[in-house]
């Protein structure tokens, strides 16, 4: 009898131990699942807060991406880069008074037509217009469809209704040129015209030309150009003078002058 009793003391004394050891490895595992779990979570919330900053970044990124260009010149000569959503993303002036124009209206993040709407309204611009100014606005888009939407869309604006506001379109070859010549792709455009029939003329001379004094000179050679050619048909004189006519340049640079 003494001997059972001894036998079932050692017994619980054995089954206690083995149940605290049973419980310590439980509660080690449970621990370590623990730490891994939240390990775990911390890591997935650093790679969603990871992935959130790249979304925003790229979606930033990809709204602030000028994908169109809209150039306007009278003196001050500007540039509105314009993102995939015909939003103002960017606004350069390319002379002295293109930075302070675009220095005086806030036009990003407007819908291009809104921005050309506001910049023909503010003072400064209204300035420039008064003294016999010629506006150019040419349209740079992204396929010559853009380009027509974007130039029909600017047309129908009340602005472009004046004879003293001309509507071209572009090319991204010339506007490559023109960025690389320091100058905006309108004033660069008219530039070209007179370089077609005044070949030593630079760019230097014409940088502080307003647009009404380009097309005058563009419009003097092209009245020089027509009484030449009244003066070969009526006296038969020979010879050819290739100035100013749209022979070589389909875009019809020529025929802007009677705006």
């Amino acid at each position: 009898m003494m001997n059972n009793k001894i036998k079932n003391a050692f017994d619980k004394v054995r089954a206690e131990d083995e149940l605290k050891r049973n419980t310590k490895d439980f509660l080690s595992a449970r621990a370590a699942r623990t730490v891994s779990l939240r390990r775990f979570q911390r890591t997935a919330v650093a790679f969603a807060c990871l992935a959130l900053v790249m979304l925003s970044f790229g979606g930033w990124r990809f709204y602030m991406t000028p994908v169109s260009a809209v150039s306007i010149d009278v003196n001050p000569s500007i540039e509105l880069g314009v993102n995939r959503f015909d939003r103002v993303v960017a606004v350069e002036g390319y002379n002295d008074e293109g930075i302070d124009l675009a220095e005086s209206v806030n036009l990003k993040n407007l819908n291009y037509s809104d921005a050309i709407e506001t910049l023909f309204a503010s003072e400064t611009m209204q300035s420039y217009v008064a003294e016999d100014g010629l506006v150019s606005i040419t349209v740079i888009g992204t396929d010559e469809r853009k380009s027509e939407e974007m130039i029909s869309r600017i047309r129908s604006c009340s602005y472009a209704g004046s004879p003293d506001v001309e509507c071209h379109k572009g090319n991204r070859t010339e506007v490559k040129a023109a960025h690389e010549a320091g100058m905006s792709f309108g004033k660069y455009r008219a530039f070209l015209e007179i370089k077609d029939f005044d070949p030593e003329i630079t760019i230097n001379d014409v940088q502080e030309l307003t647009m009404r004094q380009m097309r005058d000179r563009i419009n003097e050679h092209s009245g020089e150009s027509n009484k030449h050619s009244d003066s070969k048909g009526a006296g038969g004189h020979s010879g050819n003078i290739h100035h100013g006519g749209n022979e070589g340049n389909p875009d019809g640079r020529q025929n802007h002058g009677g705006n």
